[in-house]
């Protein structure tokens, strides 16, 4: 690699391998070099780093096959912790969370309108502040913000996101490097929870995914190779202003016919509303009527299912990926929209190439990816730390 140095290189080389370890832990030293294409001496010396500093640790040996018995690896969950943040457009939450993905303490606020940034920071302050006074602050080696775009990635700010309690061209990780002198990064929430299922997520049998969110708004966020993929402005994979009906219905983007404006949670009770379902309807209530079988509020699920569908086709043969894993704010539907939506998907073929089969998964996580992620996000911002 040209114009990178061997520090940037050994950097590099052990976060591709802690994060090995932790996807894929328990697991030996060997298969680590299988998996990396590491060669086993730099393994070996880059692993007892990790041991020396606490990070991993040795956790059994394999059955012996007549030579020398593998021993196995797995990461000290709370050897590196992370800040966690979730900027929702109900609520704020702050947390730490382990190299497990575990949640080890968090504490929320409900967003009601906020004046404008100071206010905002005021509150978030306020709950990071409380985080950093536990006795884990030693171990917290990075903060990561998960937040609803629009938003400048790599820049560290949030823009305008709609229906957002006034938070406008907020510059969110200067502010949190320059109060708590740590390492700070944001991402777009969705994408944060694809990284939440590639690190803690038992679907690690999929290299290429897409992860869709779907509440208010519907999301997706893209893992090639098992790494994110953000596409050249940081918008890709925004399933949610995808065309699934020509001359549809008009969304506030400015087109016509996106999916949100049939499969996002507003809209499936919007229509139940408009056929019968009664105006005070709300999307829990919606659920668990149709889990009743109210026909009304099941028809308007399977109509959203029939539009997901149609998407879910379009971004697959767009980006070729093996799966999509299903998460955001189903509950207890979850499980029943993601079989739907196997059984639809399973229904199509392609007259060209190699035949292949759309998968469609639960996400790991019930209504928390978004802030799980940032531990994951960290991770991949604290490369070579």
């Amino acid at each position: 690699m040209i114009g990178m140095n061997q520090q940037s290189m050994n950097g590099i080389n052990k976060h591709i391998l802690l994060k090995n370890i932790i996807i894929n832990e328990p697991i030996s030293r060997i298969e680590l070099s299988h998996l990396t294409g590491l060669s086993k001496m730099t393994v070996t010396g880059l692993v007892k780093e990790y041991l020396d500093a606490g990070i991993v640790r040795e956790c059994g040996v394999a059955e012996s096959t007549g030579g020398r018995r593998r021993t196995y690896l797995q990461a000290v969950p709370d050897s590196l912790l992370t800040l966690g943040i979730y900027v929702g457009r109900d609520d704020l939450k702050v947390g730490i969370i382990n190299l497990k993905g575990q949640i080890i303490q968090s504490e929320s606020m409900e967003l009601s309108v906020m004046e404008n940034n100071d206010v905002f920071l005021k509150g978030l302050f306020l709950l990071c502040d409380r985080m950093m006074q536990t006795r884990y602050k030693e171990k917290i080696w990075g903060i990561g913000v998960s937040c609803a775009g629009p938003l400048l990635a790599k820049d560290g700010v949030i823009l305008n996101p709609p229906d957002f309690n006034n938070i406008r061209n907020l510059p969110i990780v200067s502010c949190l490097e320059e109060r708590y002198h740590l390492p700070a990064c944001l991402q777009n929430d969705i994408c944060t929870a694809a990284l939440g299922e590639v690190y803690f997520g038992n679907r690690n049998q999929y290299d290429d995914f897409i992860y869709v969110g779907i509440s208010a708004g519907i999301g997706g966020g893209v893992i090639m190779n098992g790494k994110l993929y953000t596409g050249f402005s940081g918008l890709a994979g925004i399933m949610g202003h995808t065309i699934v009906e020509k001359d549809g219905i008009l969304c506030g983007c400015g087109q016509r016919g996106c999916l949100e404006m049939y499969s996002s949670t507003r809209a499936v009770v919007k229509w139940a509303r408009e056929n019968g379902a009664g105006e005070e309807l709300t999307w829990m209530e919606l659920l668990v009527r149709a889990s009743e079988g109210d026909e009304v509020c099941r028809a308007a699920l399977e109509r959203m299912t029939e539009y997901l569908e149609v998407a879910f086709a379009n971004m697959a043969n767009a980006y070729d990926t093996q799966c999509f894993i299903v998460g955001g704010d189903l509950h207890i539907y979850q499980k029943e929209i993601v079989k739907r939506l196997k059984e639809k998907l399973g229904g199509r073929s392609f007259s060209w190439g190699q035949e292949r089969n759309i998968h469609v998964e639960s996400s790991s996580f019930i209504g928390s990816a978004s802030f799980i992620g940032t531990a994951a996000l960290v991770l991949e911002h604290n490369a070579g730390i």
